[in-house]
């Protein structure tokens, strides 16, 4: 069996503790090392050691949710179908610069579409086109 360096056990405790806190970003440093009945001041000196702080993981991690609430917000998602190429060859046929806004609030933006497609979309996206639906 091999014995586990202070320095490697509280990494250890160190990448957990983050990993919690995002989950649960009000978690205590203190309550998370009586839980794992550690000293919180030999960790907090081992912390100022490597520079960590538990402030700058706090920030850390409210700063990437806020980036990924910004990007649920707004995606972008290229749709390409694989049609023939003379339906290409009829530019005619196609509505350029269609942008929707769906009753959910979802706006969808539409570079190059038939009717017939912007159509058989909307119906998919509402349910309608499904062929299983419950």
């Amino acid at each position: 069996m091999e014995i586990e360096t202070v320095d490697a056990r509280n990494e250890r405790l160190w990448q957990k503790y983050l990993s919690l806190l995002e989950k649960q970003p009000t978690l205590r440093l203190a309550s998370y090392l009586r839980m794992a009945r550690v000293g919180l001041h030999g960790f907090e000196r081992w912390m100022r050691s490597r520079g960590y702080r538990v402030r700058d993981a706090k920030q850390h991690i409210l700063r990437l949710r806020r980036e990924s609430e910004v990007l649920a917000a707004s995606s972008f998602i290229p749709v390409c179908l694989n049609t023939d190429q003379d339906a290409y060859a009829q530019p005619h046929n196609f509505l350029t610069g269609v942008s929707l806004t769906l009753p959910d609030g979802t706006t969808v933006s539409i570079r190059r579409g038939s009717a017939e497609s912007i159509v058989s979309f909307l119906k998919l996206y509402s349910g309608e086109g499904s062929p299983c639906s419950d």
